[in-house]
């Protein structure tokens, strides 16, 4: 296992344009819970690159001539499967099969192409320890194939009755009966020489949950294959599985070496299945067979890196103790006392998500402090450790210091403000030094303090120059060396689409978008939390914030869908909170028009609803506003001091406004499983609290909302007017249009006067609204600390859980709910948002405000959106007026519409065009007249101004969309029609 010369070795199909296969919303997934129905999903990747079809041809060789189309067809095999039929609607013989051996084949028929939820394999058998092989084929009219088609596997893992014991190592040097917290544990398995068809390897350990950081790393054949398990939703085992097929060797021994730690429950459990070709199964798994050594000498007690919120080891290795090469068929395992059986899993789940794998990392900049520390920058925060490989003539000490930022002097700042201490102590030894870290830090900077007689030389072939340095220089050579020694090693899921970007004419926001997806993709793991830093948790609120980043960033739901099932099962205490659990449903819902999640979760998001609380007369939400720390107490912000002095009454304008969103997607969602009674009910709640929130919160004095009332029946609006009361009710309550003009007149002058998470619903709620004008300037502004350009200064490398360390002293750089703008340029700047579930349907709605030019490029279920506008003509825009999207002197937008999909496009207004007007505007080089339109609108949930020119019903490929202002409009055209 620490012999690792390959780290994060992938066994993924590879991704080219055409026809990408998700399976339950993964690539290649082989750990399938059996015995449940998976669905199948096909998409069209990098096609909109080539207008949308025309990559697809004919059986014949012809082209598609750009049509899109008319079907698709699953296969599914127990073998291999060719990459186009032999003939027309047939199979062939599978590489290496022969047809003789397959013992099932399933096809699904012809199904309409239009189908974006996906296909479920009813037909196919979950049994556990399953391998299959799925293609989709795309249809003509005439049912023809059209190349290329989508090859994918999957399978099942081991099911709930593995052939495997529970094994940890016995006690050894630590001493007592109880088995330790360390252990090194290796099993070794001869495979006959014959061709493997394919090998599924499932693993589980003990729970996540009481020290929230996986149990076990785990290596084969020398490869590192990956962490975990995952947090368990309740008090079942949650196993992870990989494909290790290309990873054995057959006619050899295999081994699979295992790094664990936990201060409890001390089990863990492996269990391979190998298929050889011809047919013929083999089990493997771990038991009294496996040997065990007790990893106390090579990992002494030195403390925790945790906060008081989880404790997790310090990692001061012992080098001439850790078993470097552990998974090597070679290794001598001889003197390690047998593995001892555990108490058996019984309660096995397969995990939903991807397992976390490992990445090797290089370094971006080496720096040197001193003549004794050499400091290495990654450029952005990992999550993971480091791995060393370093041979030395002689034993040395070497101190690693990891930290978020540097400190004053040029180093690392490994105290960390939330409490983490994140230094470990190396002994090295003589000879080769291949080690790693178990552990999960988040860190940017890594400072390596050798000790003084680190220098001795460490033989040719480790210098760039291929030689040695001069004797003089030989301190400065050994840092170099050491330096070139290291890789930081990363932990992430895998991603199913690499594709998102964004740029823009304004370089400030192209940082800001670029440390946002870093973040967001960086820190997902395989469940969203809060940060691996200090708290290491799910809450509601972040994790919403979290999928929107994470869902603009990678096709890829299922870890949301996980997250949002862990969060219903285990709500958090603010009153606000369980509601987030209902938005982010929902917008899983829109996202992928799946209903898969709402059915499962429904009863459950029934009782987050504020029903006990409900006032039958007002309908509002009314109750003591608690304590933040208890049990539904209101928190409206946090930090407290970012609260923009908001004064608590027994009716809480941001509970309210929020609880109004939450009744009102609980009636989408309602209607989306068939729930048309409760459906009308949710509806009418939402309907309720809006109304009363604009009669009784609404201070038509200062034009914003009140932060609440003292009570219902006596009590009057309380007399303060903070931020978030006008902010929330924005993005959420509804307000009525001769309202709104008047809330964002007021929020104009308050700046960001809230938190990093407020800012979120902030931003959201004015892009929303058509004051994309405003959102944009605070976008962009770098003055102050309030911004995300400050975050980019502050070069922790990931998004901040406050604006500045000024603001809240323990604040840590790794919350990727800090990363709204990954989702807020797309969605709000480009106005990509769903017109129906799923993005069947989508409109692009772009608020330019002070931004020339901006391209986003968004995965999506069908395929990718990629939309760029220009703003054309005059060297300055002009100001908005009244926080809505400035005149425009002229637009151009071209924009990619997905295979499947349909796009309608709003421009902006434009110079000498007046309302109610018809106008030219040119569509991929042909004219049409186009009114524009007299008053204000919603088009997805996005209020557009009077003036906009709306060009519908854009299919499948490439279109551009250009319009000038000018002084006299064309002649007249039909009047339009537009439903929200």
């Amino acid at each position: 296992m620490a012999a690792v010369p390959r780290v994060g070795v992938s066994h993924r199909s590879p991704m080219h344009a055409g026809v990408q296969i998700l399976i339950e919303d993964r690539v290649d997934p082989v750990g399938l819970e059996p015995f449940a129905t998976p669905v199948l999903r096909w998409r069209l990747v990098g096609a909109e690159d080539r207008g949308g079809t025309t990559l697809l041809t004919g059986a014949d060789g012809s082209s598609s001539g750009g049509a899109p189309p008319a079907a698709y067809r699953v296969t599914v095999s127990d073998r291999p499967l060719p990459s186009v039929p032999r003939h027309a609607g047939g199979l062939g013989n599978p590489p290496g099969g022969g047809g003789g051996d397959r013992a099932f084949t399933w096809s699904s028929g012809p199904r309409r192409a239009d189908d974006l939820e996906g296909l479920p394999l009813e037909g196919v058998t979950m049994d556990p320890d399953r391998r299959y092989w799925a293609r989709v084929d795309l249809l003509d009219g005439e049912g023809r194939p059209l190349p290329p088609a989508g090859l994918a596997t999957f399978g099942t893992g081991a099911g709930r009755k593995w052939k495997a014991d529970a094994i940890w190592s016995p006690a050894g040097v630590g001493g007592g009966a109880e088995p330790p917290d360390w252990a090194f544990m290796r099993g070794a398995f001869h495979l006959p020489d014959r061709p493997i068809l394919w090998a599924t390897l499932s693993v589980t350990a003990s729970s996540t949950a009481p020290s929230r950081q996986y149990v076990y790393s785990l290596w084969l054949n020398g490869s590192h294959l990956g962490c975990g398990p995952v947090f368990p939703l309740g008090d079942e085992a949650r196993y992870d599985a990989y494909d290790v097929t290309g990873l054995l060797e057959p006619g050899s021994v295999n081994a699979l070496g295992v790094l664990a730690h936990t201060g409890r429950d001390k089990r863990f459990a492996a269990a391979l299945t190998v298929c050889l070709r011809g047919g013929g199964l083999l089990h493997f798994g771990s038991g009294s067979l496996w040997k065990a050594l007790d990893g106390s000498a090579a990992f002494p007690q030195a403390g925790s890196i945790g906060t008081a919120y989880y404790q997790a080891p310090v990692e001061d290795i012992q080098a001439a103790a850790f078993p470097a090469g552990l998974s090597s068929a070679s290794f001598d395992d001889s003197s390690w006392p047998a593995a001892s059986l555990r108490t058996p899993f019984e309660d096995l789940h397969a995990s939903p998500v991807d397992p976390l794998r490992p990445a090797a990392v290089t370094p971006c900049r080496i720096m040197t402090r001193g003549r004794d520390h050499v400091i290495l920058d990654f450029g952005r925060a990992l999550l993971g450790g480091i791995s060393l490989d370093l041979t030395l003539a002689a034993p040395a000490d070497l101190e690693i210091r990891y930290g978020e930022v540097l400190d004053g002097d040029g180093g690392v700042r490994y105290h960390l403000a939330a409490g983490n201490v994140y230094r470990d102590r190396w002994q090295l030894a003589a000879g080769r030094n291949r080690l790693q870290t178990w552990g999960m830090r988040v860190f940017r900077y890594v400072e390596l303090i050798p000790s003084q007689g680190f220098g001795t030389p460490i033989g040719p072939g480790r210098h760039p120059e291929g030689g040695r340095r001069p004797a003089a220089d030989g301190r400065a050579v050994a840092l170099r060396d050491l330096a070139a020694a290291v890789r930081g090693v990363t932990l992430r899921p895998a991603v199913n689409d690499p594709a998102a970007a964004f740029s823009s004419s304004e370089p400030v926001l192209d940082r800001v978008w670029e440390l946002c997806r870093q973040t967001a993709q960086g820190l997902d793991a395989n469940i969203y939390v809060d940060s691996w830093t200090r708290e290491r948790a799910p809450y509601e609120a972040d994790a919403w914030i979290q999928q929107e980043a994470h869902l603009a960033l990678d096709d890829a739901p299922s870890l949301g869908a996980y997250t949002a099932r862990y969060l219903a099962a285990h709500r958090t205490w603010p009153t606000e909170w369980p509601l987030y659990t209902i938005l982010m449903v929902h917008d899983s819902w829109m996202q992928t028009g799946s209903p898969g999640l709402v059915r499962s979760l429904y009863p459950a998001l029934v009782g987050l609803l504020p029903e006990k609380y409900v006032d039958p007369t007002t309908g509002l939400v009314v109750k003591d506003p608690g304590l933040a720390s208890r049990k539904d107490g209101d928190l409206v912000d946090w930090p407290p001091c970012e609260r923009d002095g908001f004064v608590f009454g027994r009716v809480n304008t941001v509970v309210n406004a929020l609880a109004s969103q939450a009744y009102a997607d609980m009636a989408d969602l309602a209607s989306a499983v068939g729930r048309r009674d409760q459906s009308s009910l949710w509806a009418s709640r939402a309907r309720a609290i809006r109304r009363s929130i604009d009669g009784l919160l609404f201070d038509p004095a200062t034009g914003s909302l009140c932060d609440g009332l003292d009570a219902v029946a006596q009590g009057g609006p309380i007399s303060h007017h903070s931020l978030h009361a006008s902010a929330f009710a924005l993005a959420f309550a509804d307000l009525p249009e001769d309202h709104l003009e008047a809330v964002g007149s007021y929020l104009r002058g308050r700046g960001m006067a809230c938190s990093v998470y407020a800012a979120a619903v902030y931003l959201g709620g004015l892009y929303r609204a058509g004051m994309g004008a405003d959102a944009d300037a605070l976008m962009v502004r770098r003055e102050g600390i309030r911004t995300w350009a400050h975050m980019v200064d502050q070069a922790g490398g990931g998004t901040m859980e406050a604006w500045d360390p000024a603001v809240k002293p323990n604040t840590t750089y790794s919350h990727p709910w800090g990363a709204s703008p990954a989702s807020l340029l797309p969605g709000g700047l480009m106005g990509l948002v769903p017109l129906r579930p799923g993005f069947s349907a989508f409109a692009c709605i772009p608020q330019p405000g002070s931004i020339r030019s901006a391209r986003s490029v968004m995965p999506v279920r069908a395929g990718r959106i990629e939309a760029t506008y220009q703003v054309l003509g005059g060297r300055d825009l002009p100001d908005p007026v009244g926080g809505r999207t400035p005149v425009l002197p002229g637009i151009e937008v071209d924009l990619a519409v997905p295979a499947r999909t349909r796009a309608t496009l709003v421009l902006p207004p434009l110079a000498g065009l007046a309302p109610a007007t018809p106008w030219e505007v040119r569509v991929d080089g042909g004219a049409r007249l186009i009114r524009s339109e007299a008053g204000f609108f919603r088009l997805g949930g996005v209020r557009c101004p009077p003036g906009s020119l709306v060009v519908e019903d854009l299919g499948p490929g490439r279109h551009r969309v250009r319009s000038m202002g000018a002084a006299l409009p064309r002649a007249a055209c039909p009047s339009r029609h537009h439903h929200v």
